[in-house]
């Protein structure tokens, strides 16, 4: 029998305790799984924004998955803790946003709020390391906690809209995602940002060094970058500035 993979999906960055202590939670229970971090980086404290990331990057995960995503700045509050089922793949995650988008592409789900007080310890400031991560662990072993059903339309975020027109992610080459669903845009030709029009091309190596542009990323997000240089830097703009596409006659959609 294959070991079981879970994904850690976070906020953390690679510094701290954090991510350290949800792995030991896992391996001190005696459950058998593989934790990969999927992404620790995701935008500090912004679930929107992770909501996005988070569909995009699901896209290429295994069909037996279960993902612990923690983006959690309402942690102690009176937020409920959610676990979303997707075909085979599962979610554990606060109800702020985060698995908003991932009905939204990737169809049907089943969708359960998680009672805390099943657990033996629960800190008002570390959901992630004391609900998020045993529950899914448990998921991960076959082993279904006691859940409440709850209607997708009741889950935060169930409103936003299918594509995000901002910059939703920033990577350290200082290109900059956006929360647009090239496949949902496939007559797309470019970006306005500001003032400025900027051209779509197929990867970096079709347009000169130092020419911006704008291109579908390997998750599918119509992402802007410079060739060999920083889009970020070139434009002045960060997570949350606005986009907007354009078509074949450079008119906005």
């Amino acid at each position: 029998m294959s070991i079981p993979i879970l994904y850690f999906f976070t906020d953390f960055g690679i510094k701290g305790p954090y991510l350290g202590q949800m792995e030991s939670v896992l391996l001190e229970s005696g459950q058998d799984v593989r934790v990969v971090n999927l992404m620790c980086d995701v935008p500090f404290a912004n679930p929107r924004a992770g909501a996005y990331l988070l569909a995009a990057l699901s896209r290429y995960l295994p069909e037996h998955a279960v993902v612990v995503a923690v983006v959690d700045p309402g942690v102690g509050s009176v937020r409920k803790a959610l676990c979303l089922n997707i075909g085979r793949r599962w979610y554990v995650a606060p109800d702020n946003g985060l698995l908003s988008m991932l009905p939204a592409h990737a169809g049907d789900c089943s969708l359960w709020e998680i009672d805390p007080s099943l657990m033996p310890v629960v800190s008002a400031s570390f959901h992630g390391r004391d609900v998020f991560a045993p529950v899914a662990g448990m998921i991960a072993q076959g082993k279904i906690p006691q859940l409440r059903p709850m209607e997708r339309e009741a889950m935060v975020g169930a409103s936003w809209p299918s594509n995000l027109e901002e910059i939703i992610y920033i990577d350290g080459f200082g290109n900059a995602m956006t929360g647009i669903f090239a496949s949902s845009a496939p007559d797309f030709h470019g970006l306005v940002v500001g003032e400025q029009r900027i051209w779509r091309a197929p990867t970096f190596s079709s347009v000169a060094v130092g020419e911006l542009f704008c291109y579908v990323n390997s998750i599918d997000l119509i992402e802007i970058a410079v060739n060999q240089g920083s889009a970020v830097e070139a434009l002045q703009f960060g997570i949350g500035h606005s986009v907007h596409i354009f078509g074949e006659d450079a008119s906005e959609y």
